[in-house]
């Protein structure tokens, strides 16, 4: 996938700069029930779906500064009820974290958080399926729009948090509230995406 320069102001998911922009269609399936931290977890969702949101768009651009990355979704038709939806993407912090579960103990990932019902996003420290802790700096900014039953959500956060030497692998992840869906219990892509900036 191919982030371009772009000046247009591509914060907004509906911005005409998306129209054009390189846009990849990203598989997802539910992080492994093994890999859950908790017993709780493994025995209460044993039976239960999870990471119920199959695929994803992924787009990306940037203004030499910071790095838009556009997501849309099909919504779940049944209302949300005590979850929110969420989405996010993630970087390998360095060396070779595992994509499919969000990072490992030793091997953390960045993660640009969004949450239906958050005013902001947040960055987060990924280190595997919802062990998830912030970072105590944010850059991070979302913004979102539910039309038609599709979620757009467009995550901004520095250059330098997710690209070196003009290249990166991003993660994506995708949280359905109304399967009451959090933490670990998301849906997640299985391989790092290629990202060169340009």
């Amino acid at each position: 996938m191919r982030a371009e320069r772009r000046s247009d102001d591509l914060a907004d998911p509906g911005a005409a700069g998306w129209a054009d922009a390189e846009t990849v269609t990203v598989a997802l399936g539910p992080i492994a029930l093994e890999a859950q931290p908790t017993e709780y977890i493994r025995v209460k969702w044993a039976d239960r779906p999870y990471g119920t949101v199959r695929e994803v768009r992924v787009a990306a651009a940037h203004d030499g500064q910071r790095l838009a990355v556009r997501l849309e979704w099909e919504d779940s038709a049944t209302p949300n009820t005590e979850f929110p939806d969420a989405g996010a993407v993630y970087f390998p912090a360095d060396g070779d974290a595992p994509v499919a579960t969000v990072g490992a103990p030793d091997a953390p990932v960045h993660l640009w958080y969004w949450q239906a019902d958050l005013a902001d996003a947040k960055r987060l420290e990924g280190r595997g399926p919802g062990a998830f802790r912030p970072t105590g700096t944010n850059g991070v900014a979302a913004a979102a729009a539910l039309d038609g039953g599709r979620w757009a959500v467009v995550l901004t956060g520095e250059l330098g948090d997710a690209v070196a030497d003009g290249h990166a692998r991003v993660g994506v992840a995708v949280w359905d509230g109304a399967n009451e869906e959090r933490a670990g219990l998301g849906a997640v892509s299985s391989e790092w995406i290629p990202l060169e900036v340009v």
